[in-house]
């Protein structure tokens, strides 16, 4: 983990996957994510054997944006990532490969255009993030999503899972529910019912036993949510799939 005192930092991602760390929150990186670091912000980003990231970076000073202060490109309160589409990636690769290319060749009058040039469209691409207002939200929205894939089958709360995702529970509540339209307890419950429904129809483990893997440790209570949820018992849906197959 490093930061920089009077550089700003313009990390685009373009191939494999990780988690980066940026002022102390993990954020997943991979293909098409551009990060901003302002000056001063604590960032690391893990790359290893088991986890190749291939990125371009670049590092620059005496930046100075009206509104913000100085070597600062985004709001320090700003997520500090936007997604980019296909297209805009490939834009920013070729501006990146060409000015590398005059930097290593000693063109500094050339690279310093090219540099104006990748920041406009930097500036443009967050411009646009930022019509979206939900943008940031849907970033960490996804973060939720991501740590229920991981988790839904353990014991959790809503103060365990703000914990791990260093937010207050009200935010997360809020964000969770605003996005996706459901509360996080509630997509917990979706994503357990789903698993449970997959396994139903694809295995022949007992209902006891599925219960147990997508984390109700009383079959009973299992019954009744999937029940509830789907109209029909777990044993019900078994063979009604099976019937209709």
């Amino acid at each position: 983990m490093h930061a920089h005192d009077d550089l700003v930092e313009i990390v685009l991602v373009r191939g494999g996957e990780s988690r980066y760390f940026v002022g102390g929150m993990p954020y997943d990186a991979r293909r098409g994510d551009l990060f901003i670091y302002n000056s001063r912000v604590v960032h690391d980003e893990p790359s290893g054997p088991d986890r190749p990231v291939a990125s371009f970076s670049l590092a620059l000073g005496g930046l100075s944006v009206p509104g913000l202060r100085e070597n600062a490109l985004i709001p320090d309160d700003a997520s500090p990532v936007c997604p980019l589409t296909e297209a805009q990636t490939v834009r920013l690769e070729r501006l990146y490969d060409v000015l590398y290319s005059e930097l290593t060749a000693g063109n500094d009058d050339g690279a310093h255009h090219l540099l104006m040039a990748l920041l406009t469209l930097v500036q443009q691409f967050l411009a646009a993030a930022a019509q979206d207002g939900s943008r940031g939200e849907n970033v960490f929205a996804q973060r939720i999503k991501d740590y229920i894939d991981r988790h839904f089958a353990e014991d959790f709360s809503l103060q365990s899972m703000a914990d791990a995702l260093h937010v207050s529970p009200y935010y997360l509540a809020h964000v969770c529910k605003d996005v996706t339209g459901y509360s996080p307890l509630q997509y917990v419950l979706r994503r357990r019912i789903g698993e449970a429904q997959t396994l139903l129809i694809t295995t022949e483990l007992p209902v006891t036993r599925i219960a147990a893997q997508v984390g109700y440790d009383n079959p009973s209570h299992f019954n009744a949510q999937f029940s509830k949820a789907v109209g029909m018992s777990p044993r019900t849906f078994r063979k009604e799939y099976v019937f209709h197959k």
